[in-house]
Protein backbone atom coordinates (compact mmCIF):
# COMPACT_ATOMS: atom_id res chain seq x y z
CA UNK A 1 0.00 0.00 0.00
CA UNK A 2 1.24 3.63 -0.75
CA UNK A 3 1.44 6.54 0.87
CA UNK A 4 2.27 10.20 1.43
CA UNK A 5 1.86 13.39 2.75
CA UNK A 6 0.28 14.86 -0.61
CA UNK A 7 -3.73 13.76 -2.00
CA UNK A 8 -3.91 11.35 -4.81
CA UNK A 9 -0.14 10.61 -4.45
CA UNK A 10 1.16 13.33 -7.17
CA UNK A 11 4.55 13.27 -5.49
CA UNK A 12 4.88 9.34 -5.78
CA UNK A 13 3.70 9.52 -9.63
CA UNK A 14 5.89 12.48 -10.23
CA UNK A 15 8.70 10.48 -9.14
CA UNK A 16 8.17 7.34 -10.63
CA UNK A 17 7.79 9.37 -14.39
CA UNK A 18 10.04 11.97 -13.28
CA UNK A 19 13.29 9.87 -11.54
CA UNK A 20 12.92 6.38 -11.18
CA UNK A 21 11.79 5.50 -15.12
CA UNK A 22 14.62 7.91 -16.63
CA UNK A 23 16.95 6.58 -14.14
CA UNK A 24 15.99 2.43 -14.59
CA UNK A 25 16.14 3.20 -18.73
CA UNK A 26 20.02 5.16 -18.16
CA UNK A 27 20.97 1.75 -16.76
CA UNK A 28 19.31 -0.50 -19.04
CA UNK A 29 20.75 1.47 -22.23
CA UNK A 30 23.78 1.14 -21.15
CA UNK A 31 23.98 -2.63 -20.13
CA UNK A 32 22.41 -3.14 -23.57
CA UNK A 33 24.98 -0.71 -25.60
CA UNK A 34 27.49 -3.32 -23.38
CA UNK A 35 29.51 -0.78 -21.22
CA UNK A 36 31.30 -2.06 -18.59
CA UNK A 37 31.62 1.67 -16.68
CA UNK A 38 28.43 2.64 -15.87
CA UNK A 39 27.56 6.20 -14.95
CA UNK A 40 24.91 5.27 -12.29
CA UNK A 41 23.40 9.06 -13.01
CA UNK A 42 20.43 9.67 -10.46
CA UNK A 43 20.63 6.36 -8.46
CA UNK A 44 23.36 8.12 -6.12
CA UNK A 45 20.68 10.45 -5.18
CA UNK A 46 17.62 8.52 -4.62
CA UNK A 47 17.00 6.24 -0.93
CA UNK A 48 15.24 4.16 0.74
CA UNK A 49 14.73 4.05 4.22
CA UNK A 50 13.10 1.01 5.87
CA UNK A 51 11.48 0.14 9.21
CA UNK A 52 10.83 -3.58 10.01
CA UNK A 53 7.94 -3.91 12.34
CA UNK A 54 5.50 -6.88 13.37
CA UNK A 55 2.84 -6.40 12.04
CA UNK A 56 0.34 -3.80 9.79
CA UNK A 57 -1.00 -2.02 13.18
CA UNK A 58 2.33 -1.39 14.28
CA UNK A 59 2.97 0.14 10.56
CA UNK A 60 0.18 2.33 11.21
CA UNK A 61 0.95 3.42 14.91
CA UNK A 62 4.67 4.12 13.40
CA UNK A 63 3.18 6.50 10.57
CA UNK A 64 0.96 8.16 12.97
CA UNK A 65 3.72 9.02 15.46
CA UNK A 66 6.05 10.20 12.77
CA UNK A 67 3.51 12.46 11.24
CA UNK A 68 3.76 14.07 15.09
CA UNK A 69 7.08 14.92 14.48
CA UNK A 70 7.46 15.65 11.18
CA UNK A 71 8.24 19.19 10.07
CA UNK A 72 7.58 20.72 6.91
CA UNK A 73 11.31 20.18 5.04
CA UNK A 74 10.80 16.75 5.23
CA UNK A 75 8.39 14.98 2.78
CA UNK A 76 7.13 11.67 3.41
CA UNK A 77 5.92 8.49 0.73
CA UNK A 78 6.81 5.28 0.23
CA UNK A 79 4.45 2.12 0.60
CA UNK A 80 4.38 -0.27 3.40
CA UNK A 81 2.93 -4.24 4.19
CA UNK A 82 4.55 -6.79 2.35
CA UNK A 83 4.59 -8.79 -0.89
CA UNK A 84 5.52 -11.83 0.99
CA UNK A 85 2.83 -13.61 2.71
CA UNK A 86 4.84 -16.30 4.66
CA UNK A 87 6.59 -13.31 6.46
CA UNK A 88 5.68 -12.43 9.43
CA UNK A 89 6.81 -9.18 9.14
CA UNK A 90 5.73 -6.06 7.79
CA UNK A 91 8.04 -3.09 6.52
CA UNK A 92 7.59 0.48 5.75
CA UNK A 93 9.57 2.01 2.83
CA UNK A 94 10.00 5.28 3.08
CA UNK A 95 11.40 6.97 -0.69
CA UNK A 96 13.96 10.11 0.29
CA UNK A 97 16.03 12.20 -2.03
CA UNK A 98 19.07 13.10 -0.99
CA UNK A 99 21.28 12.13 2.28
CA UNK A 100 20.42 15.38 4.15
CA UNK A 101 16.69 14.52 4.49
CA UNK A 102 17.71 10.44 4.79
CA UNK A 103 19.83 11.29 7.74
CA UNK A 104 17.16 13.30 9.38
CA UNK A 105 13.97 10.31 8.51
CA UNK A 106 16.40 8.05 9.92
CA UNK A 107 16.92 9.43 13.08
CA UNK A 108 13.28 10.19 13.62
CA UNK A 109 12.74 6.92 12.96
CA UNK A 110 15.17 5.27 14.89
CA UNK A 111 13.47 7.57 17.89
CA UNK A 112 9.55 6.84 16.86
CA UNK A 113 9.67 3.00 16.50
CA UNK A 114 11.03 2.89 20.13
CA UNK A 115 7.70 4.09 21.50
CA UNK A 116 5.89 1.31 18.42
CA UNK A 117 7.96 -1.56 18.90
CA UNK A 118 11.32 -1.57 21.24
CA UNK A 119 12.33 -4.40 18.28
CA UNK A 120 11.68 -2.48 15.42
CA UNK A 121 14.52 -2.81 12.57
CA UNK A 122 15.36 0.64 11.01
CA UNK A 123 17.86 0.78 8.17
CA UNK A 124 18.62 2.44 5.09
CA UNK A 125 19.76 1.67 0.87
CA UNK A 126 19.98 3.45 -1.93
CA UNK A 127 16.91 3.68 -3.47
CA UNK A 128 17.17 0.86 -6.23
CA UNK A 129 19.80 -1.69 -4.57
CA UNK A 130 17.57 -4.36 -5.57
CA UNK A 131 18.00 -3.72 -9.27
CA UNK A 132 21.36 -2.45 -9.09
CA UNK A 133 23.47 -4.53 -6.43
CA UNK A 134 23.67 -7.70 -8.36
CA UNK A 135 25.42 -6.01 -10.95
CA UNK A 136 27.46 -3.46 -8.80
CA UNK A 137 28.06 -5.17 -5.56
CA UNK A 138 27.48 -3.63 -2.55
CA UNK A 139 25.93 0.07 -2.31
CA UNK A 140 28.24 1.58 -0.04
CA UNK A 141 31.11 0.99 -2.28
CA UNK A 142 29.32 2.57 -5.09
CA UNK A 143 30.84 5.93 -7.45
CA UNK A 144 28.92 7.74 -10.17
CA UNK A 145 30.88 5.50 -12.72
CA UNK A 146 30.95 1.84 -11.56
CA UNK A 147 32.28 -0.84 -12.55
CA UNK A 148 30.33 -4.17 -13.31
CA UNK A 149 31.39 -7.15 -10.78
CA UNK A 150 29.40 -9.55 -12.34
CA UNK A 151 29.40 -9.57 -16.30
CA UNK A 152 26.71 -13.00 -15.67
CA UNK A 153 23.69 -11.05 -13.54
CA UNK A 154 23.96 -8.38 -16.73
CA UNK A 155 21.08 -10.52 -19.23
CA UNK A 156 18.79 -11.14 -16.06
CA UNK A 157 18.82 -7.45 -14.75
CA UNK A 158 18.45 -6.50 -18.61
CA UNK A 159 14.93 -8.86 -18.48
CA UNK A 160 14.14 -7.64 -15.81
CA UNK A 161 13.97 -3.90 -16.59
CA UNK A 162 12.22 -5.15 -19.79
CA UNK A 163 9.29 -6.42 -18.02
CA UNK A 164 9.34 -3.21 -15.50
CA UNK A 165 9.93 -0.89 -19.13
CA UNK A 166 8.17 -2.35 -21.65
CA UNK A 167 6.20 -5.47 -20.20
CA UNK A 168 8.52 -8.00 -21.41
CA UNK A 169 7.91 -6.50 -25.22
CA UNK A 170 11.31 -6.98 -27.34
CA UNK A 171 12.69 -3.76 -27.65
Amino acid sequence: MSFEDTQGLKETKKDIYGKCVPCITNLYEQLKDGKTNVDLGAALKCWKVVAVLDSMEECIDLLSELEKLLNDDIKVKGRFGSVDDIKTTKVIVFNVSGEAQRKKLYEILQDCSKRINPRAEITYHRGCVELYHEIFGDWRTWKQTAVIQKPEAIQPIIQRIRKVLFWDKAT
